[in-house]
This record gives structure tokens, sequence and C-alpha cells, in this order.
């Protein structure tokens, strides 16, 4: 079994009726350094199905398990998440018993588990910024926080086991791995790594007497500096300052004499919502206006969050993804920092990030600017805008081709690019313009008059072929990105290849220029819901699996300014914009699924197939919903509904996170 990942077959995966189970354990942390986000979500998933006690506290965890080897890292990675400790020893030794003190790593060495030692970069060690290795040299000395005592606490055998409650263990992920191997709790003696009790911060704070402030101005008295010339137009009065010397562009500033015990007792805190009381962390269960009190704050942390994406930082990525679902939820304004700290997935990060934001100037976080400011991040950021063009290709173009704009693309890579990227590279303008909404219900009610043209009689029943505008303009967008429609008829012979039938008519009659991808997979399997992949070693590759067709969408009507002009038997220039347009078809069967799939913001989305999961055992796509636990059967949560509407509903209610319209599912 690999070190590095958690290779379980689908029977050891199984929830509850697997050995070995945590029941009793106390509450656990999994550190996600050095852990991918699907490896963080499985071994989350296998610690839960076994019984254990999940946290996303560690304040409150008694046992962190990650890829953690060295007391030093281990304690850096404590302190980093505001955690401060004390090492207390596993066997009893004495005040004398004292380590050898710890050698500095050089740069390039590997550690007892193998892995490489990086350079620890300046900032915070967060849940933002995990890419570092264990045992790496770090300006952060854990010294400090390191100091051995002579408690004795015993050593424990199990991880149900532990003595004193403000005592925390971290051990490594090989236990987990050899626990389920051998189908029981393995003694976490060989694996632990930092042993240690949970301490109040340092109060560093001394006593000032009448006698040392004196004592103190006097000395700052003897080396004050002369006045310059800039200070002393500061503090003279307009009038006097000589024509002949610009004024002072810098304001002075202002100070804020209230302090921030006082202003929390002048203004009471709003009352908590229930999400919030009861610590709701999945935001499929809670509801998201378009348009939140907070939004001006959320739009600098999406800002940070891209950043992270650009990084490739993927832990960052959901860590921020969970806070601007939390606080777009939230339905009143922040009035100080303190109010974030109660929301589920905010930390100490998040409500440090709001106090720089509150009292700037321009209401900017500096973390939001770099994507603004820093070269490296606009290029990627250039780059990630090519549709068809992701965060690591991105940096491929600018880090190992070393192109720096779109002309560097055409001239030097134009022929190592997909067919797809060259289309996203020639109407890279186009497609960042957004779509008003008028004209996407155009787009919409011209396929739909297509669809039933390739299905002539489909409307014998009094529908028809049926269409559902989803995506951002469902949400209540005034513009979008591109413009996503899902296409359905209550027979299934109707919607069965439809999607190619469709594009096919559209092209035809010119609305249609380019067909970036033609997706079959439905149709391919009698349009049935997606089996069950027990493994689940290819996150991603099922995210949608229904029939579509991605095309590039240009109105072929224009007016002609110029009839008479002669253009030599040339087709004139259409000057219509060109639109990305997503087509989706989806057997009646499971519109509702279909609808509610594709209609919720990206965070919205993942908790609701996280919860499913999690809550029931069950797998949600947009294709349907199977059960995970046996055997992979289908499971028809809206059977009987009349309407798409009433589908969608009964979706919701049937996996339990309730119903809220779309208008209520922008996490960001």
């Amino acid at each position: 079994m690999s070190g590095s990942t958690l290779a379980y077959s689908r029977s050891q995966d199984a929830p509850l009726t697997q050995t070995p189970t945590f029941t009793s354990s106390p509450p656990i942390f999994v550190l996600p350094t050095h852990l991918t986000l699907n490896e963080l979500h499985r071994i989350e998933d296998i610690l839960g199905n076994r019984g254990a006690r999940l946290t996303y506290d560690i304040s409150e965890a008694r046992l962190v398990i990650g890829k953690v080897g060295q007391k030093k890292r281990a304690a850096l990675e404590l302190r980093g998440r505001g955690v401060l400790t004390e090492e207390v020893s596993a066997s009893g030794e004495g005040e004398g018993d004292r380590e050898p003190p710890v050698k500095r790593r050089r740069v390039g060495n590997h550690d007892e588990d193998g892995n490489g030692v990086g350079q620890l970069q300046d900032g915070d060690v967060s849940t933002e910024s995990e890419g570092e290795e264990d045992g790496m040299e770090s300006q952060h000395n854990p010294g400090r926080h390191l100091r051995k005592k002579s408690v004795s606490v015993a050593s424990t055998s199990t991880a149900g086991s532990e003595q004193g409650k403000n005592v925390i263990k971290i051990v490594k992920l090989q236990w987990l791995e050899k626990s389920i191997e051998a189908q029981e709790l393995l003694p976490i003696d060989p694996y632990l790594v930092y042993q240690a009790r949970i301490i109040d911060p340092p109060t560093t704070t001394k006593p000032t007497t009448a006698s040392d402030i004196i004592q103190r101005a006097r000395k700052d008295a003897l080396f004050k500096p002369p006045v310059t010339l800039a200070s002393h137009f500061h503090t003279c009065r307009q009038k006097d300052i000589p024509d002949n010397i610009p004024s002072q562009t810098h304001p002075i500033p202002k100070l804020y004499r209230q302090t921030t015990s006082e202003h929390d007792e002048i203004i009471p805190l709003p009352p908590v919502p229930d999400w919030v009381k009861n610590r709701v962390m999945y935001a499929c269960m809670r509801s998201a206006p378009l348009h939140p009190p907070n939004e001006r704050f959320i739009d600098q942390l999406v800002k940070i969050r891209k950043t992270r994406d650009l990084t490739l930082d993927e832990i960052g990525v959901r860590a921020y993804s969970t806070s601007i679902a939390a606080i777009a939820a939230y339905p009143y304004h922040f009035s100080r920092p303190s109010q974030i700290l109660l929301l589920p997935g905010c930390d100490a990060k998040i409500a440090n990030l709001f106090a720089e934001f509150q009292f700037s100037e321009n209401k900017t976080c500096q973390s939001a600017n770099l994507l603004d400011t820093d070269p490296d991040l606009k290029i990627l950021q250039l780059f990630n805008n090519i549709w068809g063009v992701g965060a690591k290709t991105a940096r491929d173009f600018y880090y190992t081709r070393q192109w720096r704009d779109l002309d560097d693309i055409v001239e030097y890579g134009w022929s190592a690019l997909s067919r797809v990227q060259q289309i996203g590279v020639k109407y890279y303008d186009e497609f960042l313009e957004g779509v008003p909404r008028s004209e996407t219900a155009h787009i919409a009610s011209t396929i739909q008059r297509h669809a039933n043209l390739v299905r002539p009689g489909a409307d014998y029943d009094g529908h028809g072929v049926e269409y559902i505008i989803v995506g951002g303009y469902r949400r209540g967008k005034a513009v979008s990105g591109d413009v996503d429609i899902i296409l359905s008829h209550r027979d299934e012979a109707v919607t069965k290849n439809l999607v190619v039938d469709l594009v096919s008519s559209l092209e035809n009659e010119g609305w249609i220029t380019h067909t970036l991808a033609l997706h079959m997979t439905t149709s391919n399997r009698e349009q049935q819901t997606l089996p069950y992949r027990g493994d689940d070693n290819f996150p991603g590759r099922h995210f949608d699996t229904l029939d579509k067709g991605l095309v590039v969408w240009q109105d072929p009507h224009f007016p002609d300014p110029d009839p008479q002009s002669d253009t030599g038997g040339q087709k004139k220039r259409n000057p219509n914009i060109h639109r990305r347009v997503d087509i989706i078809i989806s057997p009646w069967r499971t519109v509702g699924c279909a609808v509610l799939g594709w209609s919720g913001d990206t965070t919205f989305e993942r908790d609701l197939r996280r919860y499913a999961k999690k809550a029931h055992g069950w797998k949600f796509d947009s294709s349907g919903v199977r059960a995970r636990t046996s055997g992979g059967h289908v499971l028809d949560l809206e059977r009987g509904g009349r309407t798409w509407e009433e589908r969608e509903r009964m979706v919701m209610e049937g996996l339990g996170v309730g119903f809220r319209g779309a208008e209520e599912r922008c996490s960001r």
C-alpha cells in the first residue's frame, strides 16, 4: 500500500459495517497538509463511515491524523491553526531527560518519511498555504512552544484512550492505513509524532506604571528628530505655507479613539441565524441570495480564491469556497470581525481579512489586489480566461513555454493548441463579454424551435420538447457568462440522440459556427442513470454525464448597412458577437436531477454531492441518484412529478436538504 495515498478497495469503503470502528476515539481532525482535495475527502469518508467523530475545528480535536513526520513541523501546524501547545512525554521521562538540540536541516535533504525538504515561505501556515514539506527549515522557532515538561502521560495503545482533556496527539497517516489493512485499531505509539498539552496564549503585556511612562517620555525627548520641512507644513496653518512650495498630498491618518471593546458594547450583534447555531456546514442547506449584504467583502475573497486557483492550491480554493459560501448566506452586514468567527467554515484568517477590508480606504484587501497588480498572476489570469485553458495549462504557457500574451500564443504556439483552445483564443474578447437576459431567452427559444422541428409530432402530448434555462440566468444574473439550456420530453424516444439532430439543424441554419464538444453518454447507455463507481478513482470525470453539445453561437441575421456594395462574390462579414452555449438533453425520468445539478453555484453543487454521500451513502449527479451501499440501485426521488419544477422540488426534499429556489443558491 502506498504511503502517499489511501488505496482501499470497495469493500473496505463500505460504511458502518466494516472494521475497525472509531466510535470510541476522541474527536479527530484530518490535517490537509500534503493531501490533495480528493485524498482529504476520501480519508474523511473512511473515518466517518466507521463511526469516527470528525471535526473541522482543530481546537476541538484530540487526535490529529496527517502526513507529518517531525515534532517541530507538528507543533508548527498546530500553532498555524491557532493551537498553542507544550510537549508532554509519552514515556514519563523526568526533567533531566531532555532531547539533544535539533540540528538545522539543509534544503534538499529528506526527512524520515522520504519527503523532500524545501524552503518555507513567509506568511501564514494555515490551510491556505499547505504545500510545505515536513521538516523544512522555518523562520518560526517552534522551540518557544516545544517546552519539554516533566508531566508523564501513559502510553496509549488505541486512539480512544487518552489522559487529560487538553492533551492532543498527532499521528502519522500510516496508522490509519495499517489499521484499515489489519481490520483492527493498532497501537498509536509507533506512529505518534507529537503529544502535547494545549495551553493558553502567553500574556506578554507588563503592567505599566506612571513612572514608566514618564521615564520613556524623557528618553524619547532626548532623541527627538529635528523638525523637517514636510512635517512643519503638517503642523502650521495653511495661510503660513509659502506659495512657492507645493502642499502635501498625503492626508493625515485618521485616529480611531474608540477601542474595539467599547464599540462592541455599544452596538449589539444581530440575532444568530439557526444555521449558524446548528453549525450547518453544507452550502446546499442554506439560502444565499444573488446580492448578499457583505457582497463587497465576498468579491475580495473571490479574488483571493482565484489567486489560489492560479497557484494550484486546491486546499486553499476549497477552504475559501467554504468561507465565501457561509458569508454569502449570512443575512446581516458585518460590523466587526468577531461576527465572522461565528460562521461555520470561517476562521481567524477570514476575520483578519475583514478587519483589513473594513479599515482600508478603498475597502480592499492586499491579497486580493495581487490579482490585478502582480505581473505573474495577471498573465496567468489572462491565459486562464481562454476557453479550454485551465490553471495548469495557463502555468505551462507562462513558465514552460515562456509566453507572455495572446500574440505569443498565436505566433509561437498556434499549432500546439487544441482546436477548442484555438477557438478560445480567436474569440477571446467576445467570450468574456456577458450575455444579457433578453439575448439568452431568444437563444433558448430558437433552440426549442429547432428541437421540435427535428422531432415532428413531439407535441402530441400537449407539451412537445420543453426547455429550461439554467445556470446564472436562473439564479437571477442580469448578465451570464454563457447560456445553459436543458431540453426534455416525457417520451424517452424523443430525447434519445436528440442532441445530434438538433446541433445539425442549428448548424444548417447558421446559428452554430463551431461545435466544441458533442457528448452522447446518456443515449449510449439507453438514457439510464450513471452506474455507481465504487472506487471513485477518476474524480471529476463524471461531473456531468448527460447528452450535451458545447457550441459557439452567432445570430446569422444582421442588417446590411450597404446592400448595394460589391463584395466580389464573398459573403459579407457577420458583425454579431459569438456566444458560448451549452445544450443539455435530459430524459424526463430524471429531469429534476438535471435541473438541480445545473442551477446552483459551484460550492452549492459540490456540497450537494457531498451531503448525499455522507448523509445517505448516495451518489448524486445530474443523471439521477444511486445508492452506494446496496449494489448501486437507482433511487427514483421524483416519481409522480408532473412538471420539472415539481420534480426538482421532490429531489431536494428527498435528499433532505429542503427546497430553496435557484435565486437562493448563489454560494459563489
